[in-house]
């Protein structure tokens, strides 16, 4: 059931819900609430993080929130494109519809003598992995997207991000709607042992 907490995990656990995990497209309400969103948020802060920096933030799209990205993500279609079609557009602003909830990592680093760039936006990543983690150990469905609007100006005003800051996920979450989708297990892992 969605939101159902799991309780404590042993070592087996923790790897089945890692094994278990699957990017889930269809989303339907609800999303988490307060509460579980909050529990979502920290678990995902807890990522590697050198130098305790923190070179990251969440932006929060719920349910009543996501009209207005969707209109952000048409008037950023249409200055990309000035001959698209209304009918485009509309399939543009649904987008941000395809959950009842999005939440926004976005990669806030800042120069610094020891800690490169670099490893500062990794953070950013692996607190986008603990999202879909954390939503899943609750029962939720998530789903990581990316894509071109997070650099577009008119989006990127929505979101209120300074130049310096870049989407780093678009992580849709909501209960999970359809058939589960297949395991998705490399046919071989890319290892080498070094003698």
């Amino acid at each position: 059931m969605s939101g159902t907490a799991v309780g404590p995990l042993t070592g087996q656990d923790l790897l089945a819900l890692l094994h278990d995990r699957r990017s889930r497209p269809a989303l339907a309400a609800p999303a988490p609430d307060a509460a579980q969103l909050a529990e979502i948020l920290r678990a995902a802060a807890t990522a590697p993080d050198h130098g305790r920096l923190r070179p990251w933030r969440f932006v929060v799209v719920d349910e009543g929130a996501r009209s207005g990205l969707g209109d952000a993500f048409a008037a950023a279609h249409a200055d990309r494109d000035p001959t698209v079609t209304p009918a485009d557009l509309e399939r543009t602003r649904g987008k941000a519809h395809r959950a009842p909830m999005i939440v926004v990592v976005v990669s806030t680093p800042h120069p610094h003598p020891k800690i490169a760039m670099w490893e500062q936006r990794a953070s950013a990543v692996c607190v986008a992995h603990g999202v879909v983690l954390a939503a899943h150990a609750l029962g939720f469905g998530a789903m990581w997207r990316s894509g071109w609007f997070g650099t577009a100006p008119k989006v990127r005003a929505h979101l209120g991000l300074d130049d310096t800051e870049e989407v780093t996920a678009w992580v849709y979450l909501g209960t999970p709607s359809g058939p589960t989708p297949p395991p998705r297990q490399p046919a071989h892992l890319p290892v080498t042992w070094l003698q």
